[in-house]
């Protein structure tokens, strides 16, 4: 018995000892993951291409001339698609932007009506204002003065906040040097990443222990499902919202249609809050352009067109590869954004999905394989004599 509690109490002091090591890699992880989070989001970006363009790099390479070897056939097959990217990127950049800086341009010019439409409609709201407020009791009145103060002062500190932050962004000329330099490095990462994909996925296995390359395998496994599946989602899904949005907005006459569209596909990567940060800047400008029903009439499309994407397209196209409840797609965007901006926000949630599937996977095996308890172990281990002294 008293070899038995000994033999407990080293097994619980093992377990903590353990546990600690544990927290403090986790600890150390985080912190390594927070100093390179601009590395990781450049990897996430060439990865995302690099995921978009393997299948045609795939397909290309099956039709090799035969005096030509397969590695230099794949790697000109992965240059040229490469180039073809970039080029285009570049007509698509040029396509968008010329009905964006025309209409910018247009925006600019009508920019004094719009101010003599916002002064009027906030000398309205000032009048109606103080009428409400002067038909409060007493009480009232003062609990009304505490929030307005406290919301002046919350204001002033923001406009504060944003220009310290303009400040510091126009100081550091380095950052944007740096963040051109990724940008030239993306193409190059893709390139490599297109060519040699395969003898990269047999190096990782092979620095990979024995008893964890079932888990890596699956782990493997999962990330190119999950991943691909969301990333062309999202991108079919951003091009459809676009599409849908500039339909609308013309068919209700708002001006700067395009421009507006494409923020709305855009900001259609970012999964459930995505389409309410899209709507804001539509449904404000309709207000603006058209008054209070064609504000109404802009926010009833984009919740129809919200409403459709999510119950009718998004299942279709996505399935079930993102299955996580709304409250906890909020939760990993807030926390995958703090660590990694917009970036964050954008592969916060596959990156958690994929976690969640292979840890319940894991269970999953676990429970299937046979346990013995320790102290089953231990009473064999003293009838046969080997437990030791």
């Amino acid at each position: 018995m008293e070899k038995r509690a000994t033999n407990s109490s080293s097994d619980w002091a093992s377990r903590a000892l353990w546990l600690l090591i544990t927290l403090a890699l986790i600890g150390t992880a985080l912190y390594v993951l927070y100093v390179v989070r601009h590395v990781i989001s450049l990897l996430f970006i060439c990865g995302a291409i690099a995921y978009l363009l393997i299948p045609l790099v795939d397909w290309l390479s099956r039709w090799r001339p035969p005096l030509i070897t397969p590695m230099f056939w794949r790697g000109v097959v992965s240059l040229v698609v490469v180039l073809g990217f970039i080029g285009g990127v570049a007509l698509s950049t040029v396509a968008f932007i010329t009905p964006f800086v025309q209409e910018t341009r247009d925006f600019l010019n009508d920019l004094p009506r719009y101010e003599g439409r916002i002064r009027q409609t906030l000398t309205d709201w000032q009048t109606r204002y103080q009428q409400w407020y002067a038909g409060l009791p007493p009480q009232a009145q003062r609990w009304v003065d505490q929030q307005h103060d406290a919301l002046l002062n919350s204001l002033e500190g923001t406009s504060a906040s944003l220009q310290k932050g303009i400040q510091q962004v126009l100081q550091k000329t380095g950052h944007w040097l740096a963040l051109l330099v990724e940008l030239f490095l993306i193409p190059v990462v893709v390139f490599y990443l297109l060519f040699d994909s395969h003898r990269l996925k047999r190096e990782t296995l092979r620095l990979v222990p024995p008893r964890y390359l079932r888990l890596t395998l699956h782990t493997m496994r999962e990330t190119n499902r999950v991943m691909r599946g969301y990333i062309i989602g999202q991108l079919i899904l951003g091009v459809i919202a676009g599409i849908a949005t500039w339909i609308g907005l013309q068919v209700m006459g708002v001006k700067y249609a395009a421009t507006l569209a494409l923020f709305a596909g855009i900001a259609r990567a970012i999964p459930v809050i995505g389409p309410v940060i899209a709507a804001v800047p539509i449904v404000t400008m309709a207000g603006l352009l058209g008054g209070l029903i064609l504000a109404i009439k802009a926010a009833i499309f984009m919740t129809a067109l919200f409403l459709i994407e999510h119950k009718m397209i998004m299942p279709k196209i996505i399935g079930d590869r993102v299955d996580l409840h709304p409250v906890l797609v909020i939760v990993v965007l807030l926390v995958s954004g703090s660590f990694f901006g917009l970036m964050g926000m954008f592969f916060g949630v596959p990156v958690a999905v994929i976690v969640r599937n292979v840890v319940t996977e894991q269970r999953r095996r676990a429970r299937r394989r046979p346990r013995i308890h320790r102290l089953v172990v231990l009473e064999a281990a003293e009838t046969t004599g080997t437990g030791g002294t």
